[in-house]
């Protein structure tokens, strides 16, 4: 597989991987077999010319029960977890350490995990939420390369022509945000704006209640509205009474804001 898949997204060259599929047969099984039984990954195999993907293994699995349990014994075997399916989920020092060498010359994680001889993308990342080293050398794996962006930014600079300046500035633009992105603390322009704190709204809900005057004998209308402070119900036509709460508060019905009174 090319190596400089990263470089070359950002130069515009597409770089494409074929496989060829290896069909069952009794003498691959076999051969397959005896090399998990010793110890083997299978993604280290599978990368072996004539020896099927981990895509394959698990569907000859599938439709030949027999293998199957021949699989799962030469796993345990070789000191793989018992009943595992699939490709090999388990933190792998070795592998770990082969990702963070691509990601340094210059491959994506995507496409890493896109490679059928490697873990894909969601058990790498898994792999980096269980295992802070691994998390933290991926990160400084990322700062080399976002360095090869800048590197790859110069080389798209010395070959630009009257001709292609506005594609080479289109490509420059996105390999001087992806060396920002991937070392920040080189490559970035200018800090990040940090994040601001989310607004709450509080919305206070008024009730009313028809009451007889004391005094008139005249029936008449009293809203009611909560504090959302104190978390008392407070009368409207108490003297002096205004809507508590900040800003963000507003009463229904009648979106009365906070200070105003009845």
């Amino acid at each position: 597989m090319d190596r400089e898949g990263g470089a070359a997204e950002a130069s515009g060259a597409v770089v494409t991987q074929r496989r060829v599929y290896v069909r069952w047969s009794d003498a691959v099984a076999e051969r397959l077999l005896a090399r998990l039984a010793a110890g083997e990954f299978l993604y280290r195999i599978a990368r072996d010319e004539g020896m099927p993907t981990p895509e394959a293994v698990a569907k000859w699995a599938k439709e030949r029960p027999a293998f199957g349990e021949r699989l799962k014994a030469a796993r345990a075997e070789g000191g793989r977890p018992q009943g595992a399916r699939g490709p090999v989920s388990t933190f792998c020092t070795g592998i770990a350490a082969e990702i963070c060498e691509r990601i340094c010359e210059g491959e994506s994680l995507t496409r890493i995990g896109a490679d059928p001889t490697m873990p894909s993308l969601s058990t790498i990342q898994a792999w980096r939420r269980e295992n802070g080293v691994f998390d933290e050398e991926v990160r400084q794996a990322k700062e080399v390369m976002g360095e090869r962006f800048c590197d790859v930014g110069w080389a798209l600079a010395e070959a630009a022509t009257p001709e292609t300046a506005y594609l080479t500035h289109v490509k420059l633009t996105q390999a001087r945000w992806m060396a920002g992105v991937m070392a920040p603390r080189v490559a970035r322009l200018k800090p990040g704006e940090a994040e601001k704190p989310r607004q709450v709204r509080t919305i206070l809900f008024r009730h009313f209640k028809v009451e007889v005057d004391e005094e008139t004998g005249e029936k008449k209308v009293v809203g009611y509205c909560p504090n959302p402070i104190t978390g008392q119900v407070e009368r409207e036509d108490t003297p002096g009474w205004t809507q508590p709460g900040d800003r963000f508060t507003t009463s229904l019905p009648g979106n009365r804001k906070t200070g105003e009174g009845r």
